[in-house]
């Protein structure tokens, strides 16, 4: 297909997404979200964050991405010169020869013989990839899912596969990496947080038309849908309770949370509303801000890059001090960019450019609205409070214009009972405010 296929139509808000203004990755994010956070919170990802996956059931899910990495590499190597591919192609992020490792690990020497023929779903998916590869464009949809997803969560998805191998007296673990070289990036990939980045801005150098940017939207559902086909199956080999992701980043962190052998996994999440046992529920409405007001240049001194500073940042001009996930907002973490500004949005359109930070007046389509009320949630569920609001700036959209959070992201709740309690119930650390 020539490029030209993929060049501008007239008509649209999004007919042509300027890469300086919102981009095409932010929109395909934003219109998958849904999508992405059923991946999350699938049982099969949690008995990951758990480190309590089954190891028969964790060589077939690593023998599906052996079928899966394989046969994308195969086809996007055969076709890398054909547009869009060039854009993306990157030897450095082939997933194969790691996988390849890691089956020896967990399957033995003989792990060729035991995933010589690929499971049922595992077909499927590879059926679909070699029928959407008759279109480039296409292609490079499962191109930008499948490694943007590896370099998002690799880095910590790797390092609980190790902590499993480690607790496997028969299993030599040695390294880092042990068991866990599928997540595992060549240098000049790290970060893999700023790889993801260059991936993005990659995609958003490209151009995409309406009609075309539509389709590449079928086809990442359709692939989505894949995604949770292959870890149903895989949960199915050893049904084993998890936890959520952010009980999980809380144990990392040191935090006290719920055993991951025993016990309901989403009581670790701050302000939760209790254990998951009673099944989702819808956030709580937005907390109400203290008092205090912050000028835009008395939240730049709050960027995270002085020690001793509390790290601060902005959703719809609430502060909120954030100190807590300094791994994440701190000198080198890979939200780094929001601190000490106001990320609403950023974070509505799902998107990490440093150039629309602090933008204080655009326009938000229903999507993007409910994308930023699920933040919100996020922030007072995981930072508590907001210590208050920032003054002299006006959003273009209120919390009023904003529906009510169906969910948290990163945590079990989201659904249709109400909470238990305020998010207020179970706060993150008083801020040093």
């Amino acid at each position: 297909m020539a490029a030209s296929e993929g060049s501008s139509e007239p008509g649209g808000k999004y007919a042509v997404l300027a890469p300086d203004v919102r981009g095409h990755s932010s929109w395909f994010l934003t219109r998958t979200n849904k999508e992405h956070q059923a991946t999350m919170e699938h049982p099969w990802m949690k008995t990951i964050y758990a480190r309590a996956f089954d190891r028969k059931a964790y060589g077939l899910y690593l023998a599906s991405q052996y079928h899966v990495f394989r046969e994308l590499e195969m086809l996007c190597k055969s076709r890398q010169k054909e547009w869009p591919l060039p854009a993306v192609y990157d030897e450095l992020l082939h997933r194969t020869h790691a996988l390849e490792k890691d089956l020896e690990f967990w399957c033995g020497a003989d792990w060729r013989q035991s995933v010589a023929s690929p499971s049922a779903k595992t077909v499927e998916y590879v059926r679909q990839l070699h029928a959407d590869s008759g279109d480039a464009w296409l292609l490079l949809c499962h191109h930008f899912l499948q490694y943007n997803a590896v370099l998002s969560g690799g880095q910590f998805l790797g390092s609980m596969v190790s902590a499993r191998a480690e607790s496997e007296p028969d299993l030599q673990a040695e390294g880092a990496v042990a068991g866990a070289a599928f997540y595992d990036f060549a240098p000049e990939c790290q970060p893999t947080h700023a790889r993801v980045q260059r991936y993005i801005e990659a995609v958003d150098g490209l151009e995409i038309s309406a009609e075309l940017r539509d389709r590449m939207l079928v086809c990442m559902r359709s692939i989505y849908s894949q995604f949770l086909s292959l870890f149903d199956e895989a949960y199915a080999v050893a049904p084993t309770e998890g936890i959520s992701y952010q009980a999980s980043k809380t144990q990392a962190a040191g935090g006290s949370s719920s055993s991951s052998s025993g016990g309901s996994g989403s009581s670790g999440d701050a302000g939760s509303g209790g254990g998951g046992s009673r099944g989702p529920k819808i956030p709580p409405p937005p907390l109400d801000p203290a008092d205090k007001a912050f000028t835009a240049e008395e939240l730049l001194q709050h960027d995270g890059q002085r020690a001793g500073v509390p790290i601060l940042t902005s959703v719809l001009g609430r502060v909120y001090d954030v100190t807590f996930g300094k791994e994440f907002f701190g000198k080198g973490g890979p939200y780094e960019m929001f601190a000490g500004h106001d990320g609403t949005y950023n974070l509505a359109v799902m998107s990490l450019k440093k150039q629309t930070l602090d933008k204080f007046k655009y326009e938000l389509d229903d999507e993007d609205k409910e994308c930023l009320a699920d933040w919100i949630a996020y922030f007072d569920n995981r930072y508590s409070r907001p210590i208050g609001t920032l003054s002299g700036k006006q959003h273009s959209v209120s919390l009023q214009d904003l529906p009510r959070a169906t969910k948290i992201p990163f945590s079990d709740m989201g659904g249709d009972e109400e909470p238990d309690a305020p998010a207020s119930a179970a706060p993150a650390a008083t801020s040093k405010l």
